[in-house]
């Protein structure tokens, strides 16, 4: 049998990795003294009223080896084969802990995939490796064959505000300001595994055409299932989705997924974007 494995930085809902035989190893979040698990004690909805309310930026800390280490033991008493597909190494130090985990429990049949991406895109890729698996593929040909799919991989969202940032040192208080006072609406792309900063518009109308733009550029394949992404407001759809219906290149295998407090940290609420697979 094959174990598929992820972070909670892929943002499933917990009943559809549980009805799909998903593992979620949950990050830590810290709001001051308080901890919690993504995923377990700390809902999405929860965490963005947290984020508005505190003056200072939560942190989040990757699962220890420790933690990905029972989940590998597991697999090795049972004689399984795991596929673990984990936040962007560039990301996060959550990759690293699991490569440990795997020497400490010296076992081969381990496979573990830097997905390069977050989010939804990692649902992407994770869902992928579930339909493999259901059809009978080894763990080694699954991990391969998501190795070549997560090139395709493309998120692309805006931001609507530089707030959260500045309080993740990502920006200068004066970077934020000026952002606040112009109204400037970044759009944001993962690429390479890193989040970059794509464009630069004034105002919400600009920055959805200028999402348009990238997904025009970057057209989504339908063979695949795309993503609408939001943090913690779903009618931000109304911005974007009517616009891609009318111009014909609404994705037909469209699904929603809220961004939760792995990335939600830094861009904060307001957010709305799209991941898909790019078609070639």
């Amino acid at each position: 049998m094959v174990r598929i494995i992820t972070d909670s930085a892929a943002d499933f809902d917990p009943a559809v990795a549980k009805r799909r035989k998903i593992s979620v190893v949950p990050m830590a979040i810290q709001f001051g003294s308080a901890s919690f698990l993504a995923g377990k004690n700390l809902s999405s909805e929860v965490f963005y009223q947290l984020l508005q309310e505190g003056k200072e930026n939560p942190s989040t800390s990757q699962p220890t080896p420790a933690a990905f280490l029972r989940y590998f033991e597991e697999a090795k008493a049972a004689g399984d084969q795991a596929v673990v597909i984990l936040l962007s190494g560039e990301l996060s130090g959550t990759l690293q802990s699991a490569e440990i985990a795997k020497e400490m429990c010296e076992y081969e049949h381990i496979y573990i995939v830097d997905s390069r991406t977050a989010t939804a895109g990692m649902q992407i890729l994770v869902n992928y490796a579930c339909k493999l698996r259901d059809s009978g593929l080894t763990g080694a040909s699954i991990a391969a064959e998501v190795e070549k799919l997560k090139e395709k991989v493309r998120i692309f969202a805006v931001i609507d505000t530089l707030e959260y940032l500045r309080r993740g040192g990502r920006l200068s208080g004066f970077q934020a300001g000026l952002g606040a006072v112009t109204k400037l609406k970044p759009t944001i792309a993962v690429r390479d595994g890193a989040v970059a900063i794509v464009g630069k518009s004034f105002g919400i109308a600009a920055a959805v055409k200028h999402l348009m733009k990238m997904l025009e550029e970057h057209p989504v394949d339908d063979d695949f299932p795309s993503y609408f992404l939001y943090s913690d407001d779903k009618g931000r759809e109304e911005l974007l989705l009517p616009k891609l219906r009318e111009q014909g290149t609404l994705p037909t295998r469209l699904h929603y997924c809220g961004i939760g407090p792995t990335i939600g940290t830094h861009i904060g609420p307001g957010a709305l974007g799209m991941a898909y697979i790019e078609r070639e």
